[in-house]
């Protein structure tokens, strides 16, 4: 019906005169009909007949004119068009749809050079390359290809014709081929050129002068040497723009000597002793090489030195556009806590709760009583603030079982243990997600609730293992804490009034700090003992703790399976492994911890791991008596931790695959740490 209005709008007279022919040949028949003269009929026919005739060809004739028109039109076109083609400097051909050459331009002949036409050539053997490789070459970059002893670009339009074929034009490229080396050197040079940023802080000479305060100023003049002298080897500038902080700015052709040297700025730092008991002064270094504006690389080194700082201290943490970069860290993170920083992230904190509509606190798969004891301190916080609160985790973990059931007397925590799934649910526009003891979203409890919230908090004292891919509004990430509940319980101390902490609450801090210090045997310090007094005042009894630590009889036969288990690797590491058949729960990463801490305890044994197996996961749980740093080597599998207590997951693998990994980390380690000491040798005996 569509196409019939159209045709009517389109075509109205010649429908109108149809129209009228047709009434009057009616009227004739009629008049037929009626017996009227044969002169009248004869009249009202002819009539009909002429106005149908004239309308016809007047329609004919304007067609016909148009159609004539346009072929007009066209055929200027096309040879305007033509002519051009035939006149450019650039080579052009028209070929068929088989590759037969049928017309080529003057400028094509001229290239060619013997004068003749190569009509019926194929594309081939005229320009060397076949003609489905230039129709099929990218439409914005062409073909490059070489005719006639020079270098052109060759790009293929298709002609619409009855027959098909396309039409290729040939842009010459002889210069910028001819300039490919030199805009290569250009290339390397700017490259070579490029400014380098890094930030440089001395981690720990006021502390370590704060008592002997006429060591300062020679300590520093001689840092000040020593960097000094590193810049002026790399012809760059440093200035120092803040105590104890530098900004040093070089060339980026010298990054690569420094990553050859393994930036032995640290251990001609680390060799300036100072004080009575010649302590080693230790630097942090970030370090910016990455493409983009000056305030981009600025900034990119500004958290490469957070980033440093997060991990200890003493490295250098090198950002590029490709990757995250350690060197250093071997020593344990030392140096006395500012309590000042206590207090502003407490502050921060109260602040970021107070304007959420609800708060979701989490910590790491697996959770440990340092993870249990922190999140529920936070929580305390958020019930302080007046804000709804949950604690998303896994509601069938044994630790997070018994944790609830030590909680089942306070109603406010009733409902406040959530699933993951749950938690989703509870995601709102102002949701707040707090995440403590971890820093690591591969083994978040549920990093989906991470990525959904607006805003987030990490609070934690594993050295941080990469950059976040959304940043946190609040991060307090501190390596020199004993653990993730020592820093929770100083910030409760700040925030609460006196007696407001529950001994529930204060019993599963205490058994987070009992935990991670292993019966206050490690990462020890005045505020370790601090928050254990400040626990002890708000109600935590000790003997209520180490009901946390006692284990089941099948545990119990777990862990001496474990034992039997012992392989030792490289005369001084212990390495065991629970067998799949037996290690196939979730609480047998925590036996496995407990395994490791026991072979720490065996004359001779400087390092010890313990390998669960949990689902298609190996869980490696490893301890150190303190000279073996089994942070560096489980970084080697992605994992992290501590100097001396640290974890790392590897999935899809066997067993045997697990131990074989694990052996070639502990291998690179100890090969890095020979030749770092074969250079501290020789620094020696040069001195």
């Amino acid at each position: 019906m569509k196409k019939i209005m159209k045709y009517i709008r389109t075509h109205w007279q010649v429908v109108l005169t149809t129209a009228y022919t047709a009434v009057l040949f009616a009227v004739y028949i009629v008049a037929a009909a009626k017996g009227l003269p044969h002169l009248l009929r004869f009249g009202v026919l002819f009539l009909t007949i002429l106005i149908a005739g004239v309308v016809f060809i007047n329609f004919v004739t304007k067609r016909f004119s148009v159609n004539a028109g346009e072929v007009k039109d066209r055929n200027v076109l096309s040879k305007v068009a033509f002519d051009a083609i035939d006149r450019m400097d650039s080579p052009a051909l028209m070929c068929r749809v088989d590759g037969k050459v049928f017309w080529c331009n003057e400028a094509l002949r001229d290239a060619i050079g013997d004068g003749k036409k190569p009509y019926g050539k194929s594309v081939a053997d005229v320009l060397g390359v076949s003609h489905e490789r230039v129709r099929n070459a990218p439409v914005e970059d062409g073909l490059a290809l070489e005719f006639g002893g020079r270098y052109y670009i060759a790009k293929y339009n298709p002609l619409k014709f009855d027959r098909g074929g396309g039409l290729i034009v040939l842009t010459e490229s002889s210069e910028l081929k001819t300039m490919g080396d030199e805009l290569e050197l250009v290339h390397e040079k700017l490259e070579d050129t490029s400014p380098v940023i890094a930030y440089i802080l001395i981690d720990n000479l006021t502390e370590m002068v704060q008592y002997d305060s006429d060591s300062y100023r020679p300590a520093t003049a001689k840092i000040d040497e020593v960097l000094r002298e590193w810049a002026s080897d790399a012809k760059g500038i440093i200035k120092e723009f803040e105590r104890d902080r530098y900004v040093f700015i070089f060339e980026k052709k010298q990054l690569n000597r420094y990553i050859e040297r393994k930036f032995d700025i640290l251990d001609r730092i680390r060799d300036i002793r100072v004080g009575a008991e010649q302590l080693s002064v230790t630097v942090s270094v970030g370090v910016s090489a990455i493409y983009g504006t000056f305030a981009e690389r600025d900034h990119a080194a500004r958290a490469a030195l957070e980033l440093a700082l997060s991990r200890g201290g003493d490295q250098v943490v090198l950002k590029t556009d490709d990757s995250t970069d350690f060197y250093g860290g071997r020593t344990k993170a030392s140096g006395r806590r500012n309590s000042v920083r206590s207090r502003v992230v407490s502050n921060e904190l109260i602040m970021h709760i107070s304007r959420s509509s609800n708060v979701l606190i989490m910590g790491h798969k697996f959770p440990d009583f340092d993870c249990i004891g922190a999140a529920v301190g936070l929580a305390r916080i958020a019930m302080f603030c007046g804000v709804d609160v949950n604690i998303v985790t896994n509601m069938k973990d044994e630790n997070v079982a018994l944790c609830m059931k030590s909680l089942e007397m306070l109603p406010e925590y009733r409902g406040v243990f959530v699933s993951a799934d749950d938690g989703l649910d509870l995601m709102q526009t102002g949701t707040f997600v707090i995440l403590a003891d971890v820093n690591n979203m591969a083994i978040v409890e549920d990093s989906a609730i991470v990525e959904a919230a607006d805003r987030y908090a990490v609070i934690d004292h594993h050295r941080k293992t990469a950059e976040f891919k959304k940043d946190p509004v609040l991060e307090y990430i501190e390596p020199k804490a004993s653990s993730v509940s020592e820093l929770v319980s100083e910030m409760l101390e700040i925030i609460l009034h006196r007696q407001m902490l529950t001994p529930q609450e204060a019993n599963l801090l205490l058994a987070g700090i009992t935990l991670d210090t292993r019966q206050f045997t490690r990462m020890t310090g005045s505020r370790t003992y601090g928050a254990a007094l400040y626990l002890h005042d708000s109600g935590a009894v000790p003997q209520s703790v180490q009901e946390f630590f006692k284990s089941e009889i099948g545990d119990y036969k777990k862990e001496a399976r474990f034992r039997s288990n012992v392989v030792i690797y490289r005369n001084e590491l212990a390495i065991t492994i629970c067998e799949e058949s037996e290690g196939n729960g979730a609480g047998d990463k925590i036996i496995a911890a407990k395994a490791a801490e026991g072979l720490i305890g065996v004359r001779g044994i400087k390092a010890a791991f313990a390998i669960a197996t949990v689902g298609d996961t190996m869980h490696i749980s490893a301890r150190s008596a303190g000279e073996v740093n089994v942070q560096l080597i489980l970084e080697r599998l992605r994992g992290g931790g501590h100097f001396d207590t640290a974890g790392a997951q590897i999935k899809g693998v066997t067993p045997e695959e697990a131990v074989r990994q694990l052996k070639g980390a502990i291998d690179d380690y100890f090969e890095q740490t020979r030749l770092e000491n074969i250079k501290d040798g020789k620094k020696t005996a040069d001195k």
